[in-house]
């Protein structure tokens, strides 16, 4: 009998070691993987589940086979529990391997935790699905910002690419960019989607139904510092400390700048707020509140007596023109934009835009949409000047401006 016990107790430890972990206890201990020279860390060592905890409602979806996590079962999660970055990642970038069989459904989570069953109630699913029947495919944002067309096909080894800095999420499938999206301040999630919102959290592997099987590999993670990444603030929070602009429409009010017109003191023409310093190539991120009225965030701009700015204009307004790029004091609507199809991503108080600027080339984004994407052909055009922020002539007025970081890019424009 206890011969037969011994041998029963082998056969059971050995399934654990196969499996990496006893299914919902703490992961087997793993040293600390070490960057490379650019600052990946591998997070999976491709022989075992070490660093890594599954739920307990169907543990045996995930095995590891040539090198791969593959999740093929019932409903299952696989959780990164190890040391990297203590498993509590805020903004990251992460790259993962994936080859679905045709008809089969997965997902990649970050910013998640782990649970014992369900799907993942915190954070956000990237979605990896070719072929299945739901409509939701490769590389979209789950219910967020969805991917309609299949990037990728079965059977054949595909690279989903995820970013996270600040409020913005990026994901990338093979190179190519499928999803910008900026959560909206004081965002409201998707419908039954309670906990996606943008915080700090593990990633998670999905094995989705019994029909499904898709493969993980090469997991790598880089943990970003946003002032290592050449992200700066442009304002403090507290004073206009860098900027020039009339003291008496100005201000700094409840971590915001606050600018405002009244019937007391008539605009003789556009008013606007600047920078100390010109920029020509860079990623600007902000977010903006109009209280009513007409604004706007100049680039590349020029500044003339009496502050006065020209120059290129992220259009902000109550209705027709928010999301165009305007040429302020020189040529108008130089990209426009459908009305009816921004007003439906713009939130009443808070909005986030995003502004690069590459070469001749313009982008702008508002709440993570696209709205303009616009390529400079007159070369008389400055391609170097301030940043502004306008204050519009006419019926008194009130915008905010906050959050505002930039990150200025090489003189080719490059990343």
């Amino acid at each position: 009998m206890l011969q037969r016990n011994s041998i029963a107790l082998a056969a059971i430890t050995a399934v654990l070691l196969c499996c990496g972990q006893a299914p919902g206890k703490a992961p087997k201990p793993a040293q600390t993987p070490e960057k490379d020279a650019d600052g990946w860390v591998s997070i999976f060592d491709g022989k075992s589940f070490d660093g890594w905890k599954v739920s307990t409602e169907n543990p045996k979806t995930f095995t590891v086979k040539d090198g791969a996590i593959v999740a093929n079962g019932p409903r299952a999660h696989l959780f990164y529990a190890g040391k990297v970055a203590g498993h509590n990642f805020k903004d990251f970038e992460l790259k993962i391997d994936v080859m679905t069989k045709p008809g089969s459904n997965g997902g990649v989570y970050f910013h998640t935790k782990y649970q014992t069953s369900g799907w993942p109630g915190k954070g956000f699913e990237v979605q990896v699905n070719n072929t299945h029947k739901d409509p939701k495919k490769s590389g979209g944002l789950y219910g967020v910002q969805d991917v309609f067309k299949a990037p990728a096909k079965d059977g054949e080894w595909f690279t989903e690419h995820i970013i996270v800095r600040g409020k913005q999420i990026t994901v990338k499938v093979d190179g190519k960019t499928l999803v910008e999206f900026t959560e909206p301040t004081h965002a409201k999630p998707p419908r039954g989607m309670g906990g996606r919102f943008l915080s700090s959290g593990t990633f998670a592997l999905q094995g989705h139904d019994p029909k499904s099987t898709v493969f993980y590999k090469n997991i790598r993670v880089k943990v970003l510092d946003g002032k290592k990444e050449g992200f700066t603030p442009l304002f403090d929070g507290k004073t206009l400390k860098g900027w020039k602009g009339r003291q008496s429409l100005w201000k700094v009010e409840d971590g915001a700048i606050c600018g405002q017109t009244s019937t007391d003191f008539k605009l003789k023409h556009n008013d606007f707020l600047y920078t100390e310093k010109e920029y020509e190539n860079f990623e600007l991120t902000l977010s903006y509140k109009l209280g009513n009225g007409n604004s706007g965030v100049q680039i590349r701009s020029i500044v003339h007596d009496d502050f006065r700015i020209t120059g290129y204009q992220a259009d902000i307004a109550e209705k027709r023109y928010t999301g165009i790029l305007y040429d302020e004091g020189r040529r108008g609507i130089i990209a426009d934009v459908k009305p009816a199809e921004v007003s439906k991503f713009i939130k009443k108080g808070w909005n986030d835009y995003r502004i690069v600027c590459k070469g001749n080339e313009i982008t702008l984004w508002i709440n993570g949409q696209q709205t303009i994407s616009y390529t400079e052909k007159k070369a008389s055009i400055p391609s170097k000047g301030v940043i502004a922020f306008q204050l519009h002539r006419g019926p008194p007025m009130t915008v905010y401006f906050k959050d505002i970081r930039i990150k200025e890019l090489p003189a080719d424009g490059g990343n």
